[in-house]
């Protein structure tokens, strides 16, 4: 049982139940619908896949959907003596004009309007995530000329970079907005918006999704320098970030980006918000079985940085070896979680203590690490209680329970959570006679075994905290009625 959470990219290799199935039992928590490719009616199909295997594994699935985002890319390209496009060497010049052409002979166009009014002379044009590099020599009302200085093959509808430029295109596309009513319509988990320059592009979503009556939580995906100088901001509106590391990359001095990593993932920390790492976690086994050395210790990084998460891109949705590399993830995850806890712990995770769930987790933490409890189990109904004792870093894995199938799903991104529905308890006493029987059923806990059990905030008293209780597995208890002691509730309506 790790404790890691792993997204994986939904696409033509997982595109069965069976498949899909296979996949959770591998330790798959969330699955991607990549936005950016495909139809709605795509996406539907793929979204009726994902629930029938969740059905049938019966455990809280997270579905998240991604959104394209205003990407800059090629037009179409004619494929020149069987290469697959336009072969271009260093020193070559390139045409990018205005109106739309099917590109050859050194012209090429772009879906972007704005490209030769926003690109400037100096300015760089990076290609296919920077494989192929141009500066821009000159330009004029209709068209940008740029020289190589890295070649390769110019294809169709590749994606540009362009690292020096300010262009004018919205955060969210009119396709986005299509993809985000259908989002909302479909009941997914997470939309992660691409992109991300300033938090009023947070606000915009959110303001959206709000009219319509959806409680989506939105994940920032941080991929553009411009992100950076706001990040606090950022991190403060949306629920959580994915660090977008490809585009990151290509946008910045790729030496940048493990600090980036690293800076990211202490700020969400911080915060108490949960952190994905993606792009190219274990890229080799989209064509080979077997992941290099340099990609299991990119994965194990991650999660001694503190990812919440780490994604599978293209290893799950096209790969040759979409189990083996989910197999992979899981085995370093575990491998990785196991040294960590070998390791002396005096204190949990610092969070500044700004409501009565933080102060209980802090203390429940001690408890746990005092005693070397075998599980703390918590009731939260709406998943803010586990997002924060997830930041907490439990030394033994978070069973959080709710009534609420939306909450478990959302829950299923929290580092250390193990999200389990239960039947809304009348008081406490009856609570601790399920919790009892939960565990023993599903085999998380034997008789004799102690755990932490946490029940507490009731909006009758907002101000009063009740309850971190000791409880060793199979004890009765008797001497409470169901209101001396209320079930723990939570401040938000999500």
């Amino acid at each position: 049982m790790i404790r890691t959470k792993i997204l994986a990219t939904m696409g033509p290799a997982v595109s069965t139940p069976d498949v899909l199935l296979k996949l959770f039992e591998e330790g798959v928590d969330i699955c991607r619908v990549n936005f950016s490719h495909g139809t709605l009616e795509n996406h539907m199909q793929t979204l009726r896949v994902i629930r029938e295997a969740a059905a049938r594994w019966n455990e809280p699935i997270a579905i998240l959907g991604d959104l394209g985002g205003p990407k800059i890319r090629l037009g179409q390209i004619t494929d020149q003596d069987g290469t697959g496009g336009m072969p271009v060497a260093v020193g070559d010049e390139i045409i990018f004009q205005r109106a739309a052409i099917i590109g050859e002979k050194g012209r090429v166009s772009t879906l972007y309007p704005h490209f030769v009014d926003d690109v400037q002379v100096g300015h760089k044009i990076l290609i296919e995530d920077g494989l192929l590099r141009f500066i821009c020599t000159e330009k004029n009302a209709s068209e940008v000329k740029a020289q190589c200085t890295v070649g390769g093959i110019i294809k169709t509808s590749k994606g540009i970079n362009l690292p020096n430029t300010k262009v004018r295109t919205p955060s969210i596309t009119e396709k986005d907005w299509q993809c985000i009513d259908w989002a909302v319509e479909n009941d997914l988990d997470y939309l992660a918006l691409s992109f991300v320059r300033k938090a009023d592009d947070i606000k915009l979503l959110r303001g959206h999704l709000q009219y319509k009556k959806s409680f989506i939580n939105i994940i920032a995906k941080i991929e553009k320098a411009e992100a950076l100088t706001e990040i606090d901001a950022i991190i403060e509106e949306s629920d959580g970030l994915m660090v977008a590391r490809g585009d990151l990359g290509v946008e910045m001095d790729v030496a940048q980006v493990p600090i980036i990593q690293k800076d990211l993932i202490r700020r969400c920390q911080s915060a108490g918000k949960p952190v994905i790492v993606a792009t190219q976690m274990l890229q080799s086994m989209v064509e080979q079985a077997s992941p290099t050395r340099a990609e299991v210790s990119d994965v194990a990084n991650a999660i001694f940085d503190g990812t919440d998460a780490v994604m599978l891109s293209a290893e799950t949705s096209v790969g040759k070896f979409p189990l083996q590399a989910v197999h992979t993830m899981s085995h370093v995850a575990k491998v990785t979680e196991d040294y960590i806890n070998q390791q002396p712990a005096t204190q949990p995770v610092s969070l500044e203590v700004t409501s009565p769930a933080t102060a209980l987790a802090q203390g429940a933490w001690r408890i746990a690490n005092d005693l070397g409890t075998k599980l703390v189990v918590i009731w939260s109904q709406n998943g803010h209680t586990a997002r924060v004792f997830s930041k907490h870093r439990f030394p033994v894995p978070i069973i959080a329970l709710s009534s609420n199938h939306r909450a478990l799903r959302r829950m299923a991104i929290h580092y250390g959570v193990i999200p389990q529905e239960m039947k809304r308890p009348t008081g406490f006493n009856e609570l601790i006679h399920e919790v009892d029987s939960f565990l023993q059923a599903q085999k998380l806990a034997s008789v004799a075994d102690r755990i932490v059990l946490v029940a507490g905030w009731s909006p009758a008293m907002p101000n009063t905290m009740n309850g971190i209780i000791i409880h060793t597995v199979g004890e009765q208890w008797s001497t409470l009625s169901p209101t001396d002691l209320p079930l723990i509730e939570e401040p938000d309506n999500q």
